[in-house]
């Protein structure tokens, strides 16, 4: 009987820490999965050109590399975001930033902070994007009040800033952001909408930047040069959000921009 009573003692024990994570909790790994890869919004930006959408009203190109880290210095998980320009992953990388994610089990939502290197920026991460485990609240400085929240409803999570709670800057120069976001398995939207304090607009689309989950693949085919001789090509890497590469000198590339 003694024994009997110990073996149901220890499987109790051992399923406890199972039954201790909290929806949120829960959630918040589904969130982090469905973020990290890389994002890419130029069919939106090759529709609203092929569209004849007025210039001041078209989005810029962005290629987004999301890259998670986990430290023991915070809570949850940073993001080390590369971002990229109208050439997308093929061209120059803009700038590096980093986001800081974590359940807040109080508001039941996942706390998105933005995050800002006292020290200057965050370049030195683009190479090594596992050295932000190493970060401190001595190197960061961030706005609490701008922090988004993001919940899930159904197949996607809706994230926001609270309602005229960003505020930066000071007298004339003051400025109340607004952020929204959407996540999706494949799909990142994302709006900020920049005001002074009278409420004009300063900055910001009143449409979301629609970002797609880039997905690479290995290409491999032959293709005549201008002598006639087949040259062969084999495992060239490029992603179905618009990636373009050079095959044959600047004579011929490969360019995926949708892939079903």
């Amino acid at each position: 009987m003694i024994r009997a009573w110990t073996a149901l003692v220890c499987v109790l024990g051992l399923s406890a820490p199972a039954l201790a994570q909290t929806e949120i909790e829960r959630d918040f790994e589904t969130f982090v999965h469905w973020f990290t890869g890389s994002w890419d919004n130029e069919i939106q930006t090759f529709n609203e050109n092929f569209e004849g959408i007025p210039e001041e009203h078209r989005h810029d190109r962005i290629h987004m590399e999301y890259r998670a880290v986990r430290g023991s210095g915070f809570p949850g998980v940073l993001f080390v975001i590369k971002n990229f320009g109208a050439d997308g992953v093929r061209g120059d990388l803009n700038y590096v930033s980093v986001h800081h994610f974590f359940p807040h089990i109080e508001r039941q939502a996942i706390a998105h902070e933005f995050w800002f290197s006292k020290n200057g920026d965050w370049s030195h991460l683009a190479e090594n994007p596992d050295a932000a485990a190493a970060l401190t609240a001595d190197d960061i400085r961030f706005n609490r009040q701008c922090t988004m929240y993001w919940t899930r409803k159904a197949a996607q999570f809706e994230g926001t800033t609270d309602p005229n709670a960003c505020i930066t800057g000071e007298g004339n120069a003051q400025r109340i952001v607004d952020a929204t976001g959407l996540l999706s398995r494949s799909n990142l939207w994302r709006r900020d909408l920049v005001s002074d304090k009278d409420g004009n607009r300063v900055s910001g689309h009143d449409t979301f930047e629609r970002f797609r989950k880039a997905r690479y693949y290995g290409c491999s085919g032959r293709y005549r040069d201008e002598a006639g001789e087949w040259v062969m090509y084999d495992g060239v890497k490029v992603h179905n959000q618009g990636d373009f590469v050079w095959l044959g000198g600047e004579s011929l590339g490969i360019q995926l921009r949708q892939i079903i």
